[in-house]
């Protein structure tokens, strides 16, 4: 809520926004902290925001630095802002390629829960199976935040390769029902990527038809 909030980019909002910055759920606070971050910026800067290639609203624009390298050093450097951060991983993620998509996926072994679930969002948007090993990896860990586990999961339904399946079926049955659900989704989301179905979840259409 605290994220569309700020991707709506309401001026009155900004109130509420801040007073959230400081709630004691960590990941409410951050994805508030972003929200208003998104908000001045907005302000600060007249001009229009460019479209995502993804067609998504961002939590943060992506930073205007074009070197994989230099934005992957920003990405995984804990000193620097959340916001900062955000703006480096969708500038890599605008970028694309091979050397992008693994500077993201060194995302998930660093930052906050908030931060490594949009890297695995972002990945999922991107679609590279080179990636699939971290996202296997983190949706495998015990130890993970669900919300990651989540996400890698989803991530790993939008790339939808062969290589994805087996950690998708063993996951099916997790005990954490955000992490087994979400594997229900990526599995359907599997089938359809490797279907000729036009659109994704059209049930509504062919009852209709």
């Amino acid at each position: 809520s605290g994220e569309a909030l700020g991707a709506i980019g309401n001026l009155s909002v900004l109130d509420v926004l801040k007073r959230y910055s400081e709630d004691p759920v960590v990941e409410v606070a951050e994805t508030c902290q972003l929200a208003v971050r998104r908000l001045e910026w907005l302000q600060e800067n007249k001009e229009e925001l460019g479209t995502s290639p993804y067609l998504s609203v961002d939590p943060a624009p992506p930073a205007e630095e074009t070197d994989v390298a230099k934005l992957r050093e920003t990405l995984l450097d804990e000193s620097r802002t959340l916001f900062d951060r955000y703006r480096a991983m969708f500038a890599l993620r605008n970028l694309g390629g091979q050397a992008a998509v693994l500077a993201l996926a060194d995302g998930l072994r660093c930052g906050s829960a908030l931060f490594r679930h949009e890297i695995g969002y972002v990945l999922g948007q991107m679609q590279d199976e080179t990636c699939v090993p971290q996202l296997t990896a983190a949706l495998r860990s015990r130890t993970e935040s669900p919300m990651v586990r989540h996400e890698c999961a989803e991530a790993l339904g939008s790339i939808a390769r062969p290589s994805c399946l087996e950690t998708l079926r063993a996951f099916a049955h997790d005990e954490e029902r955000v992490v087994r659900e979400s594997c229900e989704v990526a599995l359907d989301m599997y089938e359809y990527e490797n279907s000729a179905q036009f659109q994704y979840a059209d049930g509504l259409a062919k009852l209709q038809a």
